[in-house]
């Protein structure tokens, strides 16, 4: 049999894949540049961080100028030798533009690109729709299907697996820390995702 895995985040809607990506972007002192300049295909919910190329000789900014409605502006004084890397978790779909403050000049500017994930499902043969209750929860998580015995994996955000096991109906969620989860269940295909608060 086949199995496919039902991503369910618990306890809070967010937009985050359960394996994030870290995208690098190396700030080249010697020439003044973002490597690369134009970053493409970030998700939300993955990591943005810029780490030296070569030893730093001077002082640099990371500096949001242009950004979505709604994001998170950054502006990291970047001084050598103490900064070895700056991160930034995007929470908007678009283009963010930044640059280096002090060496607009010289062509120190850079943007990236985030986009959301698709969560649509398609081509179901199956009528795989687990209802999840209740929701929010603090102790016992159940849910109804026409299957049995599913296996279930829960994971904290950073992929950490917290809690595993085989249920036909619920399982305890009384002992993970308040937070966001996500709930996989691994049943026959296709994959479907739903959302869950505590």
């Amino acid at each position: 049999m086949i199995k496919n895995l039902f991503i369910i985040p618990l306890f809070l809607l967010v937009s985050s894949p359960l394996k994030a990506t870290v995208h690098e972007i190396l700030v080249w002192d010697g020439y003044m540049q973002f490597l690369p300049s134009n970053l493409t295909s970030v998700q939300l919910g993955d990591t943005i961080e810029w780490h030296p190329l070569d030893i730093p000789t001077m002082v640099h900014t990371i500096t949001s100028t242009n950004i979505p409605l709604g994001a998170t502006p950054f502006d990291q004084i970047w001084q050598a030798p103490l900064d070895t890397f700056f991160r930034y978790i995007p929470t908007k779909i678009g283009t963010h533009e930044y640059v280096c403050t002090p060496h607009i000049a010289n062509g120190m500017i850079g943007n990236f690109t985030v986009e959301d994930i698709n969560l649509s499902i398609t081509n179901n043969p199956f009528s795989f729709k687990p209802a999840v209750f209740p929701n929010p929860s603090n102790d016992y998580i159940q849910f109804s299907s026409e299957f049995n015995n599913l296996e279930f994996f829960i994971y904290e955000l950073s992929g950490k697996l917290v809690i595993s096991g085989i249920s036909s109906f619920n399982f305890d969620i009384s002992k993970l820390n308040s937070g966001i989860y996500y709930l996989v269940i691994a049943a026959t295909e296709p994959e479907k995702i739903k959302l869950i608060i505590k």
